[in-house]
């Protein structure tokens, strides 16, 4: 099974007792639009992109089925970010050919969901991404569309990220 970045909690290197999660989120835009995708149920998702989802609830991960979302992955133990993001523009969207005009970390220390009373710790690598290539139509999205960030429902706290860069 492969190791994410989300590991934890564990006292032997300093990770707080509500867990830590390292992801990439891939910001394309067009015009005033952004790209946003809605997960399908699939085995892509829990195995690849958001592994956390395993432990979901019914009612929780029911959610983030109609909730839209960044184009975004948990980071896997050894990999860069970078080759976290080429994974996502690769196999969640089918683009092979993308630029990366600007990157920045952003990183939140919340309360725990997952572990009351503990904090969690979220490192979130964010790619300002441009390309000529259309989304490829896959069994694991629901929809992949350009759509205004406003007024758009995101799942795994995602808005919180999406207000911090500016999409909100």
């Amino acid at each position: 099974m492969t190791k994410f970045g989300f590991i934890g909690p564990t006292a032997r290197h300093d990770v707080p007792g509500g867990g830590f999660c390292i992801s990439v989120f891939a910001v394309i835009r067009k015009g005033e639009s952004v790209l946003l995708v809605r997960p399908k149920a699939h085995e892509k998702w829990q195995e690849e992109w958001a592994p956390n989802w395993r432990v979901y609830e019914p009612e929780m991960l029911e959610r983030e089925m109609r909730a839209w979302r960044l184009p975004s992955a948990y980071v896997k133990e050894g990999e860069a970010p970078e080759g976290a993001l080429s994974r996502v523009m690769r196999e969640q969207l089918g683009i092979s050919r993308y630029k990366v005009a600007a990157s920045s970390l952003e990183n939140f220390y919340d309360p725990s969901r997952r572990f009351p009373g503990q904090m969690h710790w979220d490192y979130c690598f964010v790619f300002e991404v441009s390309t000529e290539e259309d989304v490829k139509k896959q069994p694991w999205l629901d929809a992949a569309e350009y759509v205004a960030a406003r007024g758009a429902e995101f799942g795994s706290a995602q808005e919180d990220l999406a207000k911090r860069v500016g999409l909100l």
